[in-house]
């Protein structure tokens, strides 16, 4: 008898491991992929525009470092938060991951605001 339910056991079982997984996201967290799904394309297309376009921020007398970060600065701030809301809508909620980068965006923000404004005379 023992040996019975132990084959039983073994065939549910197997069969519980070739049956496919559904997801157990309910429509709020798929709700919440959406949105950072739309973020994440919202800030690679601006990310794309000031790639392409340039952000309009003009400052004629930077060099040397300072250039780089005036000419660059915003375009990396844009990555760094589609990256952060990209991250997120993968794993369907803000975590770690997305805080880094985003506060990686946050202070890329503060020098290049420091680049733009702080240099001039």
């Amino acid at each position: 008898m023992d040996s019975e339910a132990a084959r039983t056991r073994a065939r549910r079982a197997d069969a519980e491991s070739t049956q496919p997984r559904t997801s157990s996201a309910g429509p709020g967290r798929t709700r919440t992929r959406a949105r950072y799904a739309l973020a994440t394309l919202g800030a690679l297309s601006i990310a794309a525009v000031f790639a392409t376009v340039g952000d309009g921020v003009e400052v004629p007398e930077a060099t040397g470092l300072r250039r780089i970060v005036v000419d660059s600065g915003h375009l990396a701030v844009w990555i760094l938060l589609g990256g952060a809301f990209g991250i997120a809508a993968v794993r369907g909620e803000w975590n770690r991951a997305s805080g880094v980068l985003a506060a990686g965006a946050g202070a890329t923000y503060a020098v290049f605001l420091g680049a733009v404004f702080l240099g001039r005379a």
